[in-house]
C-alpha cells in the first residue's frame, strides 16, 4: 500500500538542495535559486533555499515569495510611511512610470540584506523512518510546502509536498 511508504523514500537529499548560511545575501539566494532554472520546462527547479547556521543547523526556509517581499524597495511597503500609501490598483500604470528607476535601485539595496532577516523559521520536521502519510499530516498541519527530514541530529533531505501529494494520490488513480 502506497502510505506505508516511509519518508527516506521520497525525500531529496539534504546535498541535492540548494542551501545558504544565514549571513548571506538575498542576492546570493536569488543567484542561487535562478541557478536551478531548467530552460526546457522554463521551470525553476527548486522554489526554496535552506538557510543553516555556522553549525550547519538548519534555521529556515526561504520561497521565492519572501525573497521578493524583501527585495521590494521600503518605500512601497505597506508597513512604512509613504506618498504612495492609498494608491488604488487603477493608480498601478502611472506609479510604475514614475517610479521605475528607483524601484530597481530600492530592489538592488534591499537585497544586499542577509536571508536571516526575510526566511521563515523551521515550524515542523519528520523522521527519515516516518510514513508518508505522517509526514504529509505534519506538512498540513504546520502550513508547509517543505519539511526537513531528520536523520538522528541531522537533517539528511527535505520532503516536498508536490512528491507527498503524488505519493499519496495513487491510492486514488489506481
Amino acid at each position: 500500500m502506497s502510505n506505508a511508504k516511509k519518508v527516506r523514500e521520497l525525500m531529496v537529499e539534504i546535498t541535492e538542495y540548494p542551501h545558504i548560511p544565514y549571513w548571506m545575501s538575498m542576492r546570493d539566494a536569488i543567484f542561487l535559486i535562478r541557478s536551478t532554472y531548467n530552460a526546457t520546462s522554463g521551470m525553476i527547479v527548486h522554489r526554496m533555499v535552506l538557510v543553516f547556521d555556522e553549525r550547519y543547523q538548519l534555521l529556515g526556509v526561504l520561497t521565492l515569495k519572501r525573497l521578493l517581499a524583501g527585495i521590494e524597495p521600503r518605500f512601497l511597503r505597506k508597513d512604512e510611511k509613504s506618498p504612495y500609501q492609498g494608491i488604488t490598483h487603477d493608480d498601478y500604470a502611472s506609479l510604475a512610470t514614475f517610479v521605475e528607476g528607483a524601484f530597481s535601485e530600492g530592489c538592488k539595496k534591499e537585497a544586499k540584506r542577509p536571508v536571516s532577516e526575510v526566511m521563515i523559521p523551521i515550524r515542523a520536521t519528520v523522521d527519515i523512518n516516518d510514513s508518508v502519510a505522517k509526514a504529509a499530516f505534519v506538512m498540513l498541519q504546520a502550513d508547509v510546502n517543505l519539511i526537513p527530514v531528520m536523520d538522528g541530529e541531522n537533517v539528511g533531505g527535505v520532503l516536498r509536498m508536490s512528491d507527498v501529494f503524488n505519493e499519496l494520490t495513487k491510492i486514488i488513480v489506481e
